[in-house]
């Protein structure tokens, strides 16, 4: 892989980049007895949310994934607004199942607002649906965010949803550009969670080429062709936090990748604790092949044989 995270660029060398692209699935929900208002947030890789679309990212350094990694200091910035008219961003997220949503967060701590001021979103509105990615929506509530701060809002009529459309209306007065650090949201599930959604073992085209994943219990190991990759952590069949090692071992690093109910699996992955791009791509049919194998690739990055590989470092 390349593109580790260097540091911070100029606003005005930002360039607009592609959505991702996802297809669509699936809703239902009886209540779940037992189960309580989380305190954790909802909306992280971590948990299993993922995004299936976007409208527009800075670059990999600040991608729409940094809104859901559950982490203040990788944030996302737009591409770059028109200057005249109104422009709107708007994300699809994807909950592991559905909830009894009671609270939502904007936070915009951690992005260039010293540096630029009105960089931060200012109206945010929510919407959800229970029936498909593609809607119906409902609207849920408009968050208004905090230059430089946080801004929570409790809603007076709980909604419940698998998925939520997040639409960026406008900014603090910036003319080219919007910023988020971290979208949050809180609440209970109303349905359990169903298991092996979508079968996790099989081949996925993704931006970095193709990558083959096989999970025993709650072990992956896998293998990708660029470099001669090889990946290996763990799963719940949902998200896969996994260990990547390249170039005969000489780089390696780590990745949270989350498989939607689309087959889609968009995620991130690090090197040396650093964001340094986005991972995504579309599972395959079954039938479809890759030009490695876990073993093989397992010893070309200096693991010996019987050696057992698992865990996250």
């Amino acid at each position: 892989m390349t593109g580790s995270r260097t540091g911070r660029v100029s606003l005005v060398m930002r360039r607009k980049i592609l959505p991702l692209l996802a297809t669509l699935a699936l809703a239902g929900f009886p209540p779940v007895k037992g189960e309580g208002v989380s305190s954790e947030d909802l909306l992280t890789l971590d948990r299993g949310a993922v995004i299936l679309a976007h409208s527009g990212q800075y670059d990999i350094q600040f991608p729409a994934n940094a809104l859901i990694d559950g982490r203040l200091r990788d944030y996302w910035a737009s591409g770059r607004h028109q200057l005249s008219g109104e422009h709107t961003d708007s994300f699809i997220i994807e909950l592991d199942r559905p909830y009894r949503i009671r609270r939502l967060v904007v936070d915009n701590r951690d992005n260039d607002e010293m540096q630029y001021p009105g960089i931060s979103a200012r109206e945010v509105r929510f919407s959800a649906s229970t029936t498909s990615p593609a809607g119906p929506w409902s609207p849920v509530t408009v968050v208004m965010g905090k230059p430089f701060g946080r801004a929570e809002k409790v809603l007076q009529r709980p909604v419940v949803a698998r998925w939520l459309k997040v639409e960026v209306l406008s900014n603090h007065g910036h003319k080219l550009f919007t910023e988020i650090s971290e979208l949050e949201a809180y609440g209970e599930p109303v349905a359990e969670r169903v298991p092996d959604e979508v079968s996790p073992d099989g081949v996925y085209e993704t931006n970095y080429g193709p990558l083959l994943l096989k999970v025993k219990g709650d072990r992956v190991e896998g293998c990708y062709e660029l470099d001669k990759g090889y990946v290996y952590g763990t799963t719940d069949g949902r998200v896969f936090r996994l260990n990547w090692i390249e170039h005969g071992g000489e780089e390696r690093g780590t990745a949270v990748l989350v498989l939607s109910s689309t087959q889609f699996l968009n995620g991130l992955w690090y090197e040396q604790g650093n964001l340094s791009g986005t991972w995504f791509g579309n599972k395959l049919p079954g039938s479809e092949t890759i030009d490695c194998d876990p073993v093989t690739a397992a010893a070309g990055v200096g693991f010996q044989v019987g050696e057992l590989a698992g865990g996250m470092e």
